[in-house]
């Protein structure tokens, strides 16, 4: 423990320190007991804070779901700020001659260290199996770029490259790793600092709905490194030289460490398990989800005829077709010239050349059979007694078939 820990703090240090003690255990509240309806605690407080204290004209009615950014959880961070107040002033009035609280904040930042560890390495884990940014949808690869919402485009740029997703995952679970020893606390911290101040950033500029989490995480993280602030300021900066922190046992008996290490031990595999195991069930759920069926692709129709009579691809046209998506096992959908899209029900039999596409009762729509002259295919079938023929070309994207290369001698920027 740092020594100028155990020394006098002065009033103001005092004061700032009872404070963030209540805010941070409330705002890491439940941590370890994630089955608690902590959501359903919080709610009454925080509906009659925002109809009484903010006047909100409307009851806040939405739960934290996929936005962690939500009126809920705005109001609640000030409902937190609230009594982190009241609750440092009621403190100080109590104690107000505790010359320190050294013990306290030592097992404060036990607590912050295995919340930002287990949070961290999750969502580091979530990016080097890639199950948070999977590869764009077919879909997603012919939206316009005007056309994508700032988190979208985000999604798509982290989605494209496996290699810069396990980089960045991997610095959140080192960073995270390093969190549950006191001798690589301040490494941990500094990669943290590092990686959440980059997270932070694109949560703001892309406007993901994460802001406050990750605020959170990152000020978390200045607060273990606050204690080495001094001794980082004479290494780094000032050219001065700086000692060791003193790294003293917890207990004086020596059977207490022990215990100490091995509980220890097992907190951390049980927590690197649960993330194995469910990652490995999202991992599972995706690859499922994303695996390629027979005629995976994107196909632009060049030419639609129904009953030898050519449909022909005016803009906003209900009866051409513009594009035919095989973009997920099972499925397939029709996109017309007027941008109306319908899915589908969808098999193939690559032997026998055959294509059916069913409503989801079931009953047939289309029958094909289609010939494959390289990039084209044709069909020909029917549908509601209508003689069909259709051909379309396999769309080769730009984003998907450049690749690397290490010798560029003119940037290929398209």
């Amino acid at each position: 423990m740092d020594n100028t820990l155990t020394q006098h703090w002065n009033i103001g240090t005092k004061i700032i320190f009872r404070f963030l003690f209540i805010y941070f255990i409330l705002y890491m509240f439940p941590f370890g007991l994630e089955m608690l309806p902590i959501d359903t605690l919080w709610t009454p407080l925080i509906e009659w804070t925002g109809k009484h204290i903010l006047n909100l004209s409307e009851s806040i009615t939405v739960l934290p779901n996929g936005s962690g950014d939500t009126t809920w959880n705005y109001v609640q961070v000030l409902v937190i700020a609230l009594l982190s107040t009241i609750g440092m002033m009621v403190w100080s009035i109590l104690d107000w001659k505790r010359p320190n609280y050294s013990k306290i904040f030592y097992w404060l930042t036990v607590i912050v260290r295995y919340y930002l560890a287990v949070v961290l390495i999750g969502y580091g884990f979530v990016k080097i199996f890639k199950t948070q940014f999977p590869f764009p949808f077919l879909e997603r690869l012919t939206q316009p770029y005007g056309n994508s919402s700032p988190m979208g485009l985000l999604w798509t740029f982290m989605g494209f490259s496996a290699a810069y997703n396990f980089f960045t995952g991997f610095c959140e679970a080192l960073g995270g790793f390093l969190m549950f020893f006191r001798r690589t606390k301040m490494l941990g911290a500094l990669i943290t600092i590092g990686v959440m101040s980059n997270i932070v950033l694109l949560n703001f500029t892309y406007d993901v709905p994460v802001k406050l989490l990750s605020l959170h995480l990152l000020f978390l993280s200045l607060f273990l490194l606050a204690p080495d602030a001094a001794r980082l300021l004479n290494f780094l900066i000032l050219n001065k030289p700086t000692v060791p922190e003193e790294l003293k046992p917890i207990f004086k008996e020596r059977k207490w460490n022990i215990a100490l290490r091995v509980v220890k031990t097992i907190l951390i595999i049980l927590a690197l398990g649960f993330q194995f195991l469910n990652i490995s069930s999202v991992q599972k759920q995706l690859e499922d989800a994303l695996l390629k069926p027979p005629l995976y692709g994107m196909y632009d129709v060049d030419l639609h005829v129904v009953n030898h009579d050519t449909i022909p691809p005016l803009r906003n046209s209900t009866r051409c077709l513009n594009k035919v998506i095989v973009n997920q096992a099972g499925y397939a959908s029709l996109e017309y010239m007027d941008n109306a899209k319908i899915h589908y029900m969808f098999s193939a039999d690559t032997l026998k050349h055959t294509i059916e596409l069913l409503y989801t009762d079931s009953s047939k729509v289309y029958e094909f059979n289609y010939v494959n002259e390289g990039d084209v295919y044709k069909l020909r079938g029917k549908a509601y007694g209508d003689s069909i023929f259709v051909t379309m070309r396999k769309n080769d994207f730009l984003l998907v078939n450049r690749g690397f290369h290490w010798i560029s001698e003119y940037p290929y920027n398209r």
